[in-house]
């Protein structure tokens, strides 16, 4: 069998055999996906401009709900990268389909949710965003610089109209990967709704990173957003820390957008938006900021399910100024 058609059978084995076992124990099966194609021109401060067209996550999953106690929730992407070939001459990288989410949920009592698995590390807002649910195409800095952005382990979710809450503990290592210590990470996290549109939240991880037992070394991370939603107007800020060896990194982003209803047959709403954020290390001329100007057109009621978006990105560095870069998308979704 060759790889390309052992990664074939390996999908259909992932999606179509639990649905069978499903449809046969009548539990109820909910599907959904998105597509998400782009567009980038880079814009260098001198010499030739440079684009191509993206494929960005594109995914399919489902929600099984096996009764009112329990239920699984399982996702995979189709681009994937991995390397195929490695030589003198270069390498080779190929799209295949990965696993993303595949996690057990027990339901013991009303708002109380135990979930066993890989799953999206319960620790800053954006992080609990889906890749389909972004407000800009590309995610802020806190998000790639602070936690893995999903793991593998169990967490307790105890979940209200006015309060969220996450305790749980994983690997540290990362989705798709073994553990390589005895180490563990407690991550926390208490999500509040005091008032009206008003949300503040808070995480902590504490652990260590991925290395051997004998050389493993602390590693801990804090975040903190406060956001506001009033009609269609949305504002929210949030900043993260992190903590490892000699090297401390701060996040932080803020950004502000306006969902303009419109009434017409395909066109829904109009959104502009403006982002800030930075990414700062120890040391000196280590400090990125960046700038992303945005404005979305929804073809749907529920604005993500057909979306067409462009960004501008102006980042500055101390180090060097990376080429500006305009990225034009098209996303659907189905639930």
């Amino acid at each position: 069998m060759t790889l390309k058609k052992a990664h074939i059978s390996a999908m259909l084995c992932l999606f179509l055999l639990p649905v069978t076992a499903f449809a046969q124990k009548k539990a109820t099966v909910n599907w959904f996906g998105y597509v998400r194609a782009a567009y980038q021109l880079n814009i260098p401060a001198e010499g030739d401009m440079t684009g191509q067209f993206k494929l960005l996550p594109t995914l399919i999953g489902l929600t099984a709900n096996i009764n009112e106690y329990s239920s699984i929730f399982l996702d995979g992407y189709f681009n994937q990268q991995m390397l195929f070939h490695l030589d003198t001459t270069g390498s080779e990288y190929r799209y295949v389909f990965g696993l993303l989410d595949a996690q057990v949920n027990l339901k013991p009592l009303k708002n109380l949710t135990l979930s066993f698995g890989q799953f999206v590390t319960p620790f800053s807002t954006e992080n609990l965003l889906s890749a389909s649910k972004t407000d800009f195409i590309n995610r802020g800095y806190v998000a790639a610089y602070s936690v893995p952005y999903r793991d593998i382990g169990a967490y307790l979710n105890y979940r209200t109209e006015q309060v969220d809450l996450y305790a749980g503990v994983v690997n540290g290592s990362g989705m798709n990967k073994p553990d390589n210590n005895d180490y563990k990470n407690i991550i926390l996290r208490a999500d509040g709704n005091p008032i009206g549109g008003l949300r503040i939240a808070a995480s902590a991880s504490i652990g260590y990173d991925d290395l051997p037992d004998t050389i493993a070394k602390k590693q801990n991370c804090f975040d903190a957003s406060i956001s506001y939603r009033y009609k269609g107007l949305y504002v929210i800020g949030e900043g993260s820390y992190k903590d490892y060896i000699t090297t401390e990194t701060k996040t932080l982003y803020g950004y502000v957008l306006y969902d303009i209803p419109i009434d017409a047959k395909m066109l829904h709403y109009i959104t502009p938006a403006f982002r800030y954020d930075f990414l700062d290390f120890t040391g000196e001329k280590n400090r990125t900021d960046r700038f992303t100007f945005g404005i979305g057109l929804s073809f749907d009621r529920d604005k993500w399910l057909s979306l067409f978006r462009i960004n501008y990105e102006l980042t500055k560095c101390e180090t060097g100024d990376p080429a500006d870069a305009v990225i034009v998308e098209m996303q659907m979704r189905f639930d």
